[in-house]
């Protein structure tokens, strides 16, 4: 829809104008009454916009009148931050003691010259919006809130009936149901409640009217009722709709008492199902009245609520909510094959092959999938499928897409401020892994998240995202490697995004060739150049994000231009250029006074120029992975504005600039950096309301308890992540001979005790002997994580084996500690109750780890990590234990991996010294799936017993220099699938009966093995062998004519080999062929004139020295 975001732009500036600082700027400046005017202005247009909105779709002038609305309003929004701004600015002069009042008289500055332009852009921004009011007279719209869904309430009613032979993929589902309704869970109250929550398309309805259908729900329930609510859950409507539909006629009370009374005689004593399709209420206080009629009946009684929205399932459900997922591949083919061929129309392949691209598109959502499968089989030319399948869903029109309209229908319940939210995202391509805290400040940065009094803005912008998540606009949300929360947005979701934000929002993607909108706003580039004549006509933008990866350099040859192009766009708001390859911002960037969110992260920044501090409006400030940034601009405590400072990875920083601690709207600072000097005490932290993860480094300079309780961090109740480092280069004495360790450092910790609220705490080079109370006497409940690292004197772990939700403990290099006993974990019956991963590391003292006596310990430990532990001998019974790695440390271990038969992962790593592993040593392990060996330099030969490691998948043996031969007992590893040998400079062959059984292998990968001469003619029974890849083997000087025998080999690398003579015959299934650094090859392969040219030359695709010689499927 051309301009659906109307509504959110004009309560985004009527909240600007009810604003102090408007206020403010309005009396100091004689503009008051003008800014009176357009208060009144944007609300009489704000009263009729929701029906605007509404029929914009059959009025093309109602369209372009919403146009010229939004571009006025854009005006008027950029003209009221230049007031704020300017307020803002004022009041930084007053606390730098004013400006000189004879040069500011001959600048912009000059308080007449500033009135008069100012009080010319309002007027004139005033007439326009006046007549943009007049205008909307003649298009007779209503005023209020105007319920936008009626018109196609019809559309959107559901009922009981449904085809189950046209149902596929959800048969599962529907047997789990009916086993909750029927089970003795839904006699544990008068009136359960099961939610089925997900979003718009996925089949809530229709697994419900399978499950309403079936004949044992028909047999065990007396009374069956359906309900199509949707969003009226009008109480009294639906009283009468249940009344009606249990009698088969109308009701003509109308009195609400009578109706509650009438209904429940109706269901008294019976036990009834009653299925609410479609519910959108979020009110407890309707949903309590509704359900406090109903609880009439006898035990077992059961209803049934299908919703969209998360809130509404936790809100309504009794029993535990059920979240319905996407089709299988294979159902969603099948559901689009029944619709688009049907039993009339012939087979044809090639349709078919482009109808599973075309489900693809779909993303497994069964309303869509029915949708383009229906509108296929009114399509027989190859040319029209392509067509669907090379198009963007968006691109369709409504008549024959449907997905989008139901989409649609849950965006236009959104409030105006998410819809803005939602919308924004289409800055992103699809299948973008988006950072949610980046999501939320973007969405801050452009004004987006509205103020609620003196709530929290970034309280507010979470709440926001939270609230999109239920609502499943976003999906997959989940932690990335780096620690940050990500989330994805389905792709018919993204089509949604990016029909509402064409006219605005664009991104440019590697390959794609796309026309910049004429008044585009946001726009980001994806792996593709910034250099683009079309783009730089453009100076309306409000974003600029470069999405790339740090190491991409593409960007270096045009950084200069970028910089011009940058200072010229005088309304950017968001100014993302992470992994730019510069080492200074230009200087004018200070001039860029709408600016709230600058990310130049992984740069090769050194430091900021000081006309940063001028970006009064700026919100967050993003230097992540800045390694050689030295320094913050000195004037930074003028950024009052400032809600985040990320300078995690900044390891060349090496001090705070002062008075950090007046920014009282930062709530994320990543790092603290404590100085020697008062002005970067710790005490900086006092009065900042901190949240999320925080790194003090060079707790050193804390000199007492009183200065370390003066951070506060007790009452940082949304802080997250508290990681404490001391340096232990400040330890040591000035001749580095001698290391001094301060009395008070045990005082020193226990006065940085965190809120316990805590979930991750990290203690670096602490050097007390003991922990502090807060850590043993339990005080931090809901930690998940906890890293000792490099405590050295501590001798005695304190109490962790009581934290009820700690998940991961890492203890590293603390030297003095040598139990893991009772004193850790305590003395009642549980101990570590959710313990997932635990790593020992560098623990040379560790000799002893015993769990807690007749009690259950551990249970739920699944990771396990030894490494560099010489004294420890022995493992307690780790029930569940699946992966496990040893490393450097004691060989008596290994009697205890014989018992850990729960195993799914196995590594050994680095013993130098061992000859050979121990009998037996795998013969208990039937579920192993991966076993790593790696740097047992001795061992000649493998264990010979691998009977039993029929579940093995992954068999990887790496740097066993002195390893001559792999056992014949390979054989037995049927469900092998991936073998790696690496740097096995002894090994000389692969035993050729040790190949028979491997029929499962898939990928066989040999590296840097100096003595391999021969790959045996066992490799004639690796049938499902896809790939082979070898790499300096310089002895191999051919390869076994068995290979002929391989007819599921697609990919053969050979890298390195020099002694490699020739190809063998019978290549015919190979796809990818790959040969580099063998030169006998290299001209027995010469295209159309090499002696083996005949053997490859039906190869699709060929590639010497890395030079693609051949493609086929060019």
């Amino acid at each position: 829809m051309a301009d659906a975001l109307v509504s959110g732009l004009v309560s985004t500036i009527l909240g600007n104008l009810n604003s102090y600082l408007q206020q403010e700027f309005g009396a100091a400046w004689g503009l008051k009454d003008e800014i009176q005017k357009l208060k009144s202005t944007f609300t009489a247009i704000q009263a009729v916009l929701q029906d605007a909105e509404a029929k914009q779709t059959k009025n093309a002038t109602l369209q372009d009148w919403l146009s010229k609305l939004k571009d006025a309003a854009y005006d008027a929004d950029n003209l009221l931050d230049e007031f704020a701004t300017e307020v803002l600015k004022r009041r930084v002069d007053r606390r730098r003691g004013g400006i000189n009042q004879v040069s500011a008289f001959f600048t912009a500055r000059n308080p007449f010259v500033f009135r008069l332009r100012m009080a010319h852009k309002v007027k004139d921004i005033g007439d326009r919006l006046d007549a943009i009011a007049g205008e909307s007279l003649k298009f007779q719209l209503k005023e209020g809130v105007i319920d936008s869904q009626i018109y196609n309430m019809e559309e959107r009613k559901t009922g009981s009936l449904v085809i189950e032979s046209e149902i596929y993929g959800r048969n599962e589902e529907k047997e789990l149901i009916i086993d909750v309704l029927l089970s003795s869970l839904s006699y544990q109250d008068d009136l359960s409640v099961y939610a089925i929550w997900g979003m718009g398309g996925l089949g809530k309805t229709t697994v419900s009217q399978l499950v309403y259908n079936d004949p044992r729900v028909q047999a065990h329930f007396e009374m069956r009722i359906w309900v199509c609510v949707s969003d009226d859950f009008s109480i009294q409507r639906l009283t009468k709709a249940i009344i009606e539909l249990i009698e088969g006629v109308g009701c003509n009370i109308s009195e609400l008492d009578l109706l509650q009374r009438h209904l429940q005689e109706r269901l008294r004593g019976r036990r009834f199902l009653l299925v609410l399709d479609d519910v959108w209420n979020e009110e407890n206080d309707k949903w309590d009245r509704l359900k406090d009629v109903l609880r009439c009946g006898s035990k077992g009684s059961m209803l049934i609520v299908t919703t969209r929205i998360e809130k509404v399932a936790r809100m309504m459900a009794t029993l535990p909510i059920y979240h319905l997922g996407y089709l299988s591949d294979d159902d969603s083919w099948t559901l689009f094959k029944q619709r688009a061929f049907g039993s009339g129309r012939e087979e044809n392949l090639e349709l078919e092959t482009i109808g599973k691209a075309i489900v693809k598109k779909c993303g497994r959502v069964p309303l869509a999938v029915k949708a383009l499968g229906s509108l296929m089989w009114f399509k027989s030319n190859i040319s029209e499928w392509l067509f669907v399948k090379e198009s963007d869903i968006w691109d369709l029109s409504d008549s024959e897409n449907a997905i989008l309209p139901i989409l649609r229908l849950s965006y236009d319940n959104l409030h105006p401020y998410l819809r803005q939210c939602f919308a924004y995202c289409s800055i992103f391509p699809k299948d973008y892994e988006m950072e949610v805290d980046m999501l939320i400040e973007l969405w801050m940065a452009n004004s987006f998240i509205p103020s609620k009094g003196q709530t929290n803005l970034l309280l507010i912008a979470r709440e926001c995202f939270n609230d999109l998540v239920c609502r499943s606009f976003f999906q997959d949300v989940k932690e990335n490697h780096n620690g940050d929360l990500t989330c994805k947005m389905h792709d018919l979701m993204h089509d949604l995004a990016q029909s509402i934000m064409i006219q605005e929002c664009c991104t440019m993607e590697h390959g794609k060739v796309l026309k910049i909108p004429e008044k585009i706003r946001h726009l980001s580039f994806y792996k593709s150049s910034p250099e683009s004549k079309d783009m730089r006509a453009k100076q309306s933008l409000r974003s600029f994000i470069l999405l790339l990866m740090p190491d991409l350099y593409w960007l270096d040859n045009w950084k200069d231009n970028l910089a011009t192009y940058i200072s010229k766009q005088k309304y950017l708001r968001v100014l993302a250029v992470r992994g730019i390859h510069i080492e200074k911002l230009i200087s004018s960037i200070g001039n860029l006074k709408h600016l709230r969110y600058l990310d130049v992260s992984h740069s090769d920044i050194i430091s900021l120029p000081e006309s940063t501090t001028c970006l009064q409006n700026l919100q967050t400030l993003k230097l992540r992975g800045c390694r050689s940034l030295r320094e913050l601009p000195k004037g930074m405590k003028q950024m009052r504005n400032l809600i985040c400072l990320d300078i995690r990875n900044c390891y060349s920083l090496t001090c705070m600039p002062v008075g950090l601690g007046q920014l009282t709207c930062l709530q994320t600072l990543s790092m603290f950096i404590v100085g020697p000097h008062h002005s970067r005490q710790i005490s900086e932290l006092k009065e900042l309301n901190l949240g999320g993860e925080l790194t003090i480094k060079q707790l050193n300079y804390v000199k007492n308890p009183e200065d370390a309780r003066s951070s506060n961090l007790k009452r940082k109740h949304n802080l997250c992540d508290l990681r404490l480092y001391w340096d232990l280069r400040l330890f040591w004495d000035r001749d580095m001979k001698r290391q001094n360790f301060p009395n008070n450092v045990e005082e020193i910790l226990d006065g940085l005790q965190p809120h316990s609220n805590l979930k991750k705490l990290t203690i670096y080079a602490y050097q007390g002997l003991k922990f502090p109370n807060w850590m043993l006497d339990l005080d931090l409940q809901n930690l998940v994580q906890i890293s000792l690292i490099r405590c050295e004197r501590c001798e005695h772990l304190p109490l962790l084996g009581k934290l009820p939700f700690l998940e991961v403990l890492s203890i590293v290099r603390m030297n003095a500690v040598k139990h893991f006993n009772n004193e850790c974990h305590g003395d009642g019956k549980k101990s570590f109750p959710a313990l997932e991963k635990l790593i020992f590391k560098e623990m040379p003292s560790l000799e002893e780890w015993t769990t807690t006596d007749g009690g259950e310990s551990l249970g739920c430990l699944r990771e396990l990590e030894i490494t560099g532990c010489p004294k420890l001998a022995d493992l307690p019974n780790l029930p569940a234990l699946k992966r496990l790695v040893i490393e450097r440390s004691n060989t008596r271990l290994f009697r205890s991996v014989m018992d850990l038969t729960s195993l799914s992962w196995l590594g050994l790593s680095d013993y130098d010294e061992l000859e050979a592993l121990p009998d037996g040593l795998l013969q208990n392990h039937k579920v192993l799936k991966s076993l790593d060996i790696n740097k047992l330099c001795r061992i000649k030969i493998l264990p010979r017993q691998m009977d039993n490691l029929s579940a093995l998948k992954l068999l990887v043996i790496r740097c066993c220099r002195s390893l001559e031969c792999l056992p014949e007992g390979l054989k037995h590893l049927i469900s092998l699938e991936i073998l790696h040998i690496v740097g096995c400079e002894s090994l000389t062959s692969l035993p050729a009966l040790g190949l028979q059984g491997l029929s499962s292998l898939r990928s066989l990968n040999i590296f840097y093995c100096k003595k391999l001469s021969y790959l045996s003619e066992g490799v004639k029974h690796l049938t499902a062998l896809q790939g082979l890849s070898i790499t300096q083997c310089p002895e191999l000087t051919s390869l076994p004519e068995g290979i002929q025998h391989l007819n599921a080999l697609q990919n053969l690398t050979l890298r390195d080999c020099n002694g490699l003579v020739s190809l063998p015959n019978g290549l015919g299934s190979l796809q990818l062929l790959q040969i580099s650094g063998c030169p006998h090859l290299e001209w027995r392969c010469e295209e159309k004139k090499g002696e083996d040219w005949p053997k490859i030359a039906h190869v699709p695709k060929i590639w010497i020295n890395d030079r693609q010689i051949q493609s086929l499927d060019c």
